[in-house]
């Protein structure tokens, strides 16, 4: 699905004749005179990871142990960044730089939005009948291409993406995705506040929570989304052990709709999120 998207995005890049700006990391090497630079990670971590559909006992949110390769790189305006400070992570996010000043920033960006799930998958990890999971349509990762407007002031930022995911994905619809984040340091400790919101299009909620008339069963009803949201809150940390390897973890709290509670494949309307880990920079 990355390959996918990095192939539409490129091609979508070729008709844009705006001159770029370039985006710099933070603390990171930059070679060939500034027009390219790049930065990589490895992490382990755990994770409490709750879902919201039926069927997924509490015990099965645990992810014990996991590990990951995470890439920044910036070249003549294209950038590619991990979003390593978000506990609530989707995927690395593909971008191009419009127009950039030292106060506000206007992108062209791709990411997912909204993650897919496979059914089966589901019922064969959890070893168990799970009847409003059986025999349903798997839904595909909700992959968007938009636009991005981020203000920046002194240690904050405000963005917002008005995206569609008709290009990329079978759901269709459109998102809007507004996140504030404030860093906070504090000794040797950098601390990320966030709060965001995300409004999902009828198409979007009903391409994942709602349930055709084809896949009605005795235990799961005809169900039509309309339009929802999702509200988080959001905290990150971050200390460095080393010159290479930095502890980071964090949590995030996630309330969504109505529309997405009255689903009959759903059995949650808040979710809580914990993510702790270490951080090695190549």
């Amino acid at each position: 699905m990355l390959i996918k998207r990095f192939i539409f995005f490129i091609g979508l890049l070729l008709t844009i004749t705006s001159q770029a700006n370039e985006k710099i990391p933070e603390n990171e090497t930059t070679v060939f005179n500034e027009t390219f630079s790049w930065q990589a990670m490895g992490n382990i971590f755990v994770t409490y990871n709750p879902s919201l559909l039926k069927g997924h006992d509490q015990e099965e949110a645990f992810d014990y142990l996991g590990a990951g390769i995470l890439l920044d790189v910036y070249y003549e305006g294209f950038f590619i960044q991990s979003n390593h400070r978000r506990v609530s992570l989707q995927g690395a996010e593909l971008g191009y730089q419009l127009v950039v000043t030292p106060k506000w920033e206007l992108d062209l960006i791709s990411k997912t939005y909204i993650f897919g799930y496979e059914p089966d998958d589901i019922i064969d990890s959890a070893d168990k009948p799970i009847p409003t999971l059986e025999g349903l349509s798997n839904r595909e990762p909700g992959e968007g291409v938009g636009l991005r407007y981020t203000r920046y002031h002194a240690n904050a930022s405000l963005s917002v993406d008005f995206a569609t995911l008709a290009p990329l994905s079978e759901s269709n619809g459109w998102v809007l995705d507004v996140l504030y984040t404030y860093m906070l340091p504090y000794r040797n400790w950098d601390f990320y506040l966030s709060a965001g919101y995300t409004h999902y299009s009828e198409k979007v909620m009903d391409y994942f929570y709602g349930v055709n008339s084809a896949e009605v069963t005795p235990d799961r009803a005809y169900y039509e989304a309309n339009a929802g949201y999702r509200v988080q809150l959001e905290l990150f940390a971050q200390h460095p052990i080393s010159t290479s390897w930095s502890f980071a973890g964090g949590a995030t709290y996630s309330r969504y709709s109505d529309s997405t509670k009255d689903s009959p494949l759903v059995d949650a309307q808040d979710l809580a999120k914990v993510k702790l880990g270490v951080i090695y920079v190549f």
